[in-house]
Order: C-alpha cells, then structure tokens, then sequence
C-alpha cells in the first residue's frame, strides 16, 4: 500500500462507515473490462493506440477504468447507440403519413443521415439540432429526447473540443419540455455524457429533483455514475450528499463509489480522507482493484507527486491489477493539466515512460487535442513531437494541421501560436506552419492573430501573397470602416506588399465613400500609395457604380496618368447604360495622354470597339450609326486592323451595318493592336522547376552555392545574393566568411558586387562595415567609381553616426575624383537633401553650409528653394532666428531664392508669443525684420497674406482677425482658395478651424467656402460627428448649406453610420 499521510476521522468517512455496517454486506462488482474506443477518420490520429483489427483508437480521457466500473463487461454506451438507425422512428410511424415532416423529426433525420454515411457526428452537428429543437419544444417526445442524448454520447466519443455546456441544453431541452417524462434511462445517459465529457454543470440537487418530479426509483448505476461524475470534478459535499441518499435506499457501495471519493478528497488535497477510504475498504474487506488504483494514481498526478505514481502503478502490478492504457492516459493529462509538467517538461517524460514499461500505447494524439483546449498548449506540442508519423509525413501541408488550427481555434495568445509554428518549423515537421495558422486566424476572423502571424512570415523570409490580405479587406469593407480599412492598407505597405489594382478594385475602394473621388484618392495617397497605382482603380469602381458625373470630374480634375487599356473592360459593358458618358470619357482618357506610351495606345477606339463587340449585351444593328458618330464627334478613330476584327466577329447583319458606317472612324495612320494570343504569350514562358535565387532563403541559397561549386558551374550570382542578403542583415561575419571562401576558391569579388554590399551596408545603417567595404573598394580596385548617390548616403550615415569630418573627407576626395564629370541633379537631389537634412539635424549650420557648397560645386544639387531651406533651417534647429532671417536674405540677395519664408514667420510668432513682457520688443523687432524681407521681395499684399496663413498656423486667431481686417476688401480669394485646398491636403484641420474664428462677422470672408474645406477634411478622415457639427454650426450662424455640402455631408454621414438629421 503506498503509504500517505495520517488515518483520516473526517465525518464524510464516519458517514461512510455507518454506512456500510448499517448495510451488513458488501456486494463486490466484478472489475468490467474497458469498453472499446471507436475508430477515428481524422488523419490527425494517425500514430494513436491502436485496438481491435489494428484499428485506430480514440476514447474520451475521462472514460478511464472509473467508468468500467460502472459497466458489466464492456456495456458502457453501448445500449444507447449501437443501433440507433433502428430506433429511428419511420415518417409514418411519426406523422401518420409519408408526406410531411415536422421540424423534429427534420433535424433528427438529419442527424442520423450524417451519422450513417460519415459514421460520427460533430459538436456543430448537433450544435444546429439543438437550436432547431429548442423552437419546437412542445413537439419533443421522450423517445425524441432519448434519442438526441443517444446522438449526442457518438458526437462524444470523437469530439475533442469542449462540449459540456451543449450537453446541459440537450438536457434543459429534456426536462423543460411541457408535459414530458424524464425515466431513468434518460437519466442514466446524461450522467455518462456529464461524466465523458467533464461537465461543470452538473449538480446532485438538480438530479435529486428530477427524480423526485418524475418518480424516478434510481438503480445502483445511476448512484454511482453521479458519484464519478462528483467526485471528478471535485464536488465532495455533493458526493456525501449522494453516498447518504444511496444508505437511504439501501443501495450497495461498489469499488465506483471508493473511486469517486478519493478522487473528491484529492481534488481537495486532503490525504488523510484518501487514506481513511483506503482503510475504510480495508475495514470491510474489498480489496484494491482497477478502478481505486487508477483513481489513487490521477489525485497523485493531479498534486505532482510523479514518484507516488510510479508506486501506486507497481502496487497495482505486484497486486496483479494492470492499469489500462486509458487510466494511463487519463494520470499523464491530470498531470499536465494541473501544471505539474515540469520545467523542461521531464514529468511528462517520466510518465510517458511510464506507460511504455507498461506495455500499453498511449494515444497521444487525442490527448494533446485535449490538453490544447485546456489552455495547456506548449505542453500538448510536447506531445506531439514524440509522434513519429509525424516525421514521416513532414512533406504535407497538412502535417500536424489539426493541432495548429485547433490551438487557433482556442484563441491562444498570438506569441504562443508564432512560437509553436516556427517549433515545429525547426522540428522539420511542418514548413508550411506559418501558412496553416494564418489560414486558422483567416477563418475564424481573427484579426489581431492574423496581423501578428504575416509579419512572422515576413521576418522568415516567407513570400506574402496580395490574396492573404483580402479576408482582412473585405472585413473592414463590409463592416463599413474606411478609416481601419486603410489601416489595413498602410499596414500592407509595411509589409512591402503593394496591393495590385485587382486589390485596390475589389477589396479596397468599394469600402470607401466615393462622392468626392479626389478626396477618395488623397485618403489612399494618404496610406502610402501611389497615386498612380490608385488612381486607375478609382475610376474603374466609379464606372462600375454608375456615377458617371463624379468619373468624368475626376478625370478631368486630376492629372494622375489613368491606365486606358485597364479601364476598358470595364467603359465597354457600361456604355450600353450610359453611352454617351463613357464615349466621352474614354475621349478624356485617350486626348489628355493618361496611358503611358505604348506601340499601340493610338488605337484605344478599336480596342473599344472589339470589348463592346464581345460584351455579353454585344452591338445592335440600330446601335451602331449613333456609336459611330458619337465617336468621331469625339475624335476617336480605330485602326484597319480592329476594323477587320471587328467585322470578322460580328453575324452578316451587323457586318454590313459596321461596313456601311466605318468611314466614320476609319483612321488608316493609327497602329493596330497587338494581336498575340495568350497561349502564345505562354508558350514563351520558360518555367523552372528550381525557384530562382533571389527568391531563395539563406539556406537554400548556401545549398544551392554549394552545389554550384561542386559541378564547377559559376557561382558569381549565387555569391553576389548570398552576400547581399548577409549584408541586409547585418551579418559581418558572414560577409568576411563568404569573402574569405571565394578567395580560397580564387574567385575575385567583382567592384561592382562589393559596391553593392557596401549600399547593402548603408541601407542597415551600419557605418563601419560600410567604411570598411569602401576603403576595400578604393585600394582594390582605385580606378573603380563609386555611384554618387551610394557615396551621398554613407555619406548621410557617417553625419548620423557623428562622424562629419570624415564625411566631408569622401565628399571632396569623390568630387576630386570625378574630375568635373556632369550628374544627373534630378536623380539624386532626395539623396543630397537628406545629407544636408541629416548635417542640419546633428552638426552646426557652418558644417552644413561647407557641406551644400561641395555638393553645388560638384554639381550634384542645384539653388533652388527648397534645397536653400535646409540652410535656414539648420539655424532654426538651434533657435538662433536672426541668423536664419540673415541667411534668408542672403539667398536671396546671392540666388533670387527667398526659402522658408512662411516657416521663419510661424517661428517668430511662437517666439513672440512665447516670451516675457521684457523680450517681447525684440522679438516683436524680429518679426518686423522678417515681413520688410518679404515685403522687399514679394511685396506688401502677399506679405500680409504670408502673415495671416503663419498666424493661422500658429493658433493665433485673433492677431490673425487684425490681419484680416486690415486686408478688407484687399484679401486675395484666389490666394485663400488655394491655401484652403492646401489645408485639405495636409490635413490641417486647426488651421481652418482658427480661419472662421478670425473671420466671423467678416462680409469679406467666404466662410461657404471655409466649411466646405473642413468637411472635405473630416471626409478625408471618417469623422462623422465633426462633419454633423459642421451643420449645426452653419444652422446657428444662418449660413444656408449649398446642396454639394449637404450630399457630401450625407455621403460622410452614410459611411459612419449616423442618421441623416436633413433630406437632400
């Protein structure tokens, strides 16, 4: 016997002992075998305990050897399903007639035609029973009832997920039902689903109070089901409570009931009660059998006593009792569950080593599934690794696939699901983890997971598809977000992935409000895309909704270059809905030369022509006059190709009609179209079977290098990307390691590959491996010259890292190199910028003006404003204003340049304002040199215009209302329209808002005009709210909205989902 603490007198035991001598006798349970586990079709099992005819086993871990004695020889559920199509009730026998069915019967059917043709049911299979059934309650009968209970223990015994909470329905739809009789038979089975299944809901009050409303005489098995089911969870004031009421009846104590005891007083840590059972057993003469053992071994487990386990299992074997592999399974996951793995998980180990000098096989599988929804994740991958189909099997995408997506599924905690996929990466069990468990997160809707699990795939190197993104998309698209819909995009662009116009057209821009198509365009510009890439799109979404007006507005408006060829598939159907609209603007696309060029961009009519033939509306013979004449109206000719074409397509009707009417569009000088058909276009790609080495990860590319060595094939590429991906990464080592190698192999890096790792280098931002590649660079190959913007940026870098001695030091040696040799000033001039940005930022204004006049006298940076504006704000860096007002009037007197005028205003405004009465005439003084600066070269009007925009900008509305009241009918609107638009497209809301403070009461301010401006921005933004202040706001001050304003407002309105307070 394993010795524990004390002899227990606790009255639980005192009532047990009266108990049984009250009784006289016990009447000893002969110990039932385990009842067979049902085969599993899942292919996750694989690997699992196998049973009978070599088939896979999966059982429930709580049916251990507790729940045999519950049975005779194996009858556990047996009674309740084995049959169950035979107890189906035919249409006849249910409705009298053959014809019609009731809902009942409906899902019931529905259950056992899964359960026949697929052989086991899932929890969302009875899940939507339940909810059918539970609008029908009146209609169940206890057969019906019997049955459902009947399904739910198959839906059990494959079910991994929990299901407690759906088996308490099932049985609140048994005993709530108007009318109905609950027997013992439906009793008996739901105590055995409570049990199977670890149910939290169960209660001895409710089950006492069932059988005394139906006048249920229960037999010994129900006692002892609802002791196991008790003692199981713990409940050990509910499990005397039931060991009393069975003295009452006089019903017999079998080894179930000593089982659910121990396993009440171990959840309650109480040894001595443990012990006192053992005693009591001892006191009347019942031996230890399976059942007690088992049950002794899961409260060790449970308290992490690992070594009393390893006893009671060599008790039980000296006794001749051997545990199931079941109870086994049922010690390790009790283990497990309640925290006692260990460290480095070596619990586990001991018990899994355990059970294999026990000779039984555990069915891991099944219990990693188990312990992964109970929150024991990294345990339950533990687990897993030891399976060894899954080595075998490591080529499969769906490897190990149940258990990532079940760990989704159970809404761990994102870090732990990327630490998990990349384990089983490193493992060599699923290259593919990463992609599974966003695939899971995609499903389930989980966004933040989903986030988290693409830039993990991002930092492995892993290609990002355009399509992982579009769930993400339209979920913000449907749900009306536009603002975290363009989250979406910008956090895209981080990720280096570029939505195409197929995203931006279907998952995109039908998210967003499209009234002001400007403004739409600013809103994507705003995220980081281009406008170019936008812009195409837009239009394209526009013509798809019908709004004509705005597409033909935003075409004209906007100077972005639009794609015609992309447009055409999309003008062609809609012309038959609007045709003179999009003959016009396919002209406004063509004459405006918005398709960049292209051999064939002429002969956008014929390519027009040839979509609308092959529309599914096609042309009409009483079309086709007006088409013509619509388009030569609008100069649009089509080539003779696409006339042939055109011609060839058509039936004989409309053949004769197009050759009566094509001298009307008929322009032999315009190209023809390329005619190259995709198979062609197809046939000329040459696909490899090997991915390309710049879409290689480090590995593949060492593998590939190494490879390439021994054929004694040339490794130049291969070497030249392997190095550059080191250097992106920082990896000097590396670096050094691979030069070293080609050395050795005799192979001479080229100047041309060292240049690019040292622009690998400065992209990292680190400076000294840059430098030391440079200098490599300048004394291996002196006559190699280095590309100026390469030399600008480490040039860049060295000024960050401090270094601008030895900045200065390479620009002077470059441009002495160089020998006068003309740059591009264009192609560089960002780079230049961001040095003088960068010596303004960390040096002193005299480093950065030596720095501007080597770049002017080397010829990579012209005077002009903006370039001039790093000088000036190099001193306001420093807060030294009259040295950027000099510096200015300098540029101006030396390049006709006057930079940062309204800039070196706001600064003086702050500084006035900003300091004490004693410093205010000198800075009021500084301010009065600044506008005679302009006023010098501008002249007064504008200078008072510059001063009104910088008291705006500074949050002064009042000094703000003196300038605008001095202007008076002076004030320029074309000037104040401009910057109005100027504020939309930054955004600045203040800047507005302090405008109509400052003009209120003004008859010679456009305040129309002013709110315009601030609902476009919080059209812009997705404000709402503000917008509908904005319309309060004109309601108060009497100011008549413009119908614009209120559509606009509307479209603002609709998009955040606020109610329209005005009809349009």
């Amino acid at each position: 016997m394993v010795m524990l603490a004390g002899a227990g007198g606790v009255a639980g035991l005192a009532r047990l002992a009266m108990f049984l001598q009250g009784q006289g006798h016990v009447r000893l349970a002969t110990l039932p075998r385990l009842c067979p586990g049902v085969p599993s079709h899942h292919p996750a099992c694989r690997g699992a305990a196998v049973g009978q005819n070599g088939k896979i086993l999966h059982r429930s871990l709580t049916r251990v050897a507790l729940c045999a004695a519950l049975t005779q020889q194996g009858r556990m559920l047996a009674p309740y399903h084995t049959d169950l199509s035979g107890n189906m009730r035919t249409f006849s026998d249910l409705n009298g007639t053959s014809t019609k069915m009731s809902q009942v019967e409906i899902s019931l059917e529905e259950l056992r035609m899964k359960l026949e043709r697929l052989g086991s049911l899932k929890l969302n299979d009875i899940n939507q029973a339940v909810k059918a059934l539970e609008q029908c309650l009146e209609e169940l009968s206890d057969a019906d009832c019997l049955q459902l209970l009947q399904f739910c223990s198959k839906m059990t015994e494959e079910e991994y997920r929990p299901c407690g909470s759906l088996i308490h329905r099932v049985w609140r739809l048994t005993t709530d039902r108007p009318n109905g009789n609950v027997n013992e038979e439906h009793l008996e089975l739901y105590l055995r689903l409570c049990l199977s299944v670890e149910s939290t809901s169960i209660s001895e009050r409710d089950i006492f109070e069932q059988l005394e409303k139906h006048s249920i005489e229960p037999s010994a098995k129900v006692f002892e089901v609802l002791m196991m089911a008790l003692g199981q969870r713990g409940h050990l004031d509910g499990a005397l409570r039931v060991l009393t009421r069975m003295k009452d009846r006089g019903v017999a104590v079998r080894e179930a009931t000593f089982a659910a005891l121990i396993l009440a007083y171990g959840a309650e840590n109480d040894w001595e009660s443990v012990e006192g059972v053992l005693d009591t057993m001892r006191s009347v003469q019942m031996s230890q059998s399976e059942v007690t053992f088992g049950a002794l071994a899961i409260v060790c487990s449970a308290q992490g006593q690992v070594l009393r386990v390893r006893q009671v299992v060599t008790q039980a074997w000296q006794r001749g009792v051997a545990l199931s592999s079941t109870q086994l399974e049922a010690v390790l996951f009790a283990l497990i569950r309640n925290g006692h793995a260990g460290d480095s998980y070596e619990n586990i180990d001991f018990v899994l080593q355990l059970v294999e000098e026990s000779g039984m096989k555990a069915d891991i599988s099944w219990l990693a599934l188990h312990l992964i929804h109970c929150g024991r994740v990294k345990e339950a991958v533990h687990l897993v690794l030891s399976l060894p189909f899954l080595r075998t099997n490591n080529h499969l995408y769906s490897n190990a696939a149940i258990y990532l997506r079940e760990i989704v599924h159970t809404r761990t905690a994102p870090s732990v699901v990327v630490d998990v996929c990349r384990r089983l990466q490193e493992e060599g069990i699923n290259q593919f983890s990463l992609q599974v468990a966003l695939e899971q997160a995609l499903r389930e809707r989980w966004e933040e997971l989903a986030w988290v699990l693409l830039r993990a795939m991002k930092d492995a190197g892993l290609p990002l598809r355009e399509h992982y993104f579009w769930p993400l998309l339209h979920l913000k698209a449907i749900a009306q977000e536009p603002v975290q819909l363009l989250e979406c995009v910008q956090l895209m662009l981080q990720l280096a992935v570029t939505p195409s116009l197929v995203t931006l057209r279907d998952h995109v821009i039908p998210g967003l409000s499209l009234s002001q198509p400007c403004l739409t365009l600013q809103m994507l510009q705003n995220t980081g895309l281009s406008a170019t890439a936008a812009a195409t799109p837009l239009l394209i979404v526009l013509v798809k909704n019908n709004m004509m007006e705005q597409a033909i507005s935003f075409v004209q408006k906007t100077k972005v270059p639009i794609s015609v060829g992309d447009t055409l598939g999309t003008l062609a159907p809609a012309w038959h809905s609007h045709p003179k609209s999009i003959i016009s603007l396919l002209a406004l696309l063509m004459h405006h030369g918005r398709e960049p060029s292209s051999k064939n961009m002429d002969d956008w009519g014929g390519q027009f022509l040839l979509s609308l033939a092959a529309t599914r509306a096609g042309l009409a013979v009483h079309l086709i006059r007006p088409l013509f004449q619509e388009l030569k109206k609008h100069g649009i000719g089509v080539s003779e190709d696409s006339a042939d074409l055109l011609v060839n397509q058509l039936n004989q009707p409309l053949q004769k009609e197009v050759k009566d009417n094509l001298s009307l569009v008929l322009q032999p000088a315009v190209e023809q179209p390329s005619q190259q058909s995709i198979s062609e276009q197809l046939n000329q790609q040459h696909y490899s079977t090997l991915p390309h080495p710049r879409n290689m990860k480090e590995s593949e590319l060492e593998g590939h290098l190494e490879e390439l060595r021994a054929k004694g094939l040339n490794t130049r590429g291969s070497l030249r990307r392997l190095l550059l991906l080191r250097a992106s990464r920082n990896d000097t080592a590396g670096v050094l390691e691979l030069m070293r190698s080609a050395c050795k192999d005799k192979q001479q890096l080229s100047a041309g590959m060292l240049s690019s790792v040292l622009m690998a280098y400065i992209n990292n931002g680190n400076a000294e491996a840059a430098m030391d590649i440079y200098s490599l660079l300048g004394t291996k190959y002196p006559s190699f010259k280095v590309d100026s913007y390469k030399v600008v940026d480490l040039c860049t870098l060295l000024i960050q890292s401090g270094r601008a001695a030895e900045a200065s030091e390479i620009l002077l040696e470059y441009f002495i190199k160089s020998d006068g040799k003309s740059v591009n000033t264009r192609q560089i001039l960002r780079n230049c910028r961001n040095l003088l940005l960068a010596s303004a930022s960390t040096s002193n204004p005299q480093e950065t003006d030596k720095l501007f006049s080597l770049l002017l006298q080397g010829g990579l940076v012209e005077a002009d404003t903006v370039t001039l504006g790093v000088l000036v704000k190099s001193r306001l860096n420093r807060g030294d204003l009259a040295g950027a007002i000099e510096t200015a009037r300098k540029m101006q007197q030396q390049y006709s340049r006057l930079p940062m005028r309204r800039e070196l205003l706001i600064h003086l405004i702050n500084h006035h304002h900003g300091n004490k009465e004693t410093e205010s005439v000198a800075s009021y003084q500084l301010l009065q040199d600044m506008m005679e600066v302009i006023a010098d070269v501008k002249g007064l009007l504008l200078a008072q215009h510059d001063l009104l925009f910088a008291y705006l900008e500074a949050g002064q509305p009042a000094e703000a209302r003196t300038v605008l009241r001095n202007l008076a009918r002076s004030l320029d609107h074309r000037q104040l329209t401009r910057q109005l638009q100027y504020y939309v497209k930054t955004e600045n809301e203040e800047a507005v808002l302090h405008l109509l403070t400052a003009s209120r009461g003004m008859p010679n301010a456009d305040r129309q005009a002013m709110y315009e401006c601030l609902l476009n921005i919080y059209h812009v933004k997705s404000e709402g709210e503000k917008g509908l202040s904005l319309w309060t706001s004109m309601q108060e001050e009497g100011l008549t909205p413009t119908p614009s304003f209120l559509t606009n407002l509307a479209a603002l309105l609709a998009v955040c989902k606020i109610k329209i307070p005005f009809q349009i």
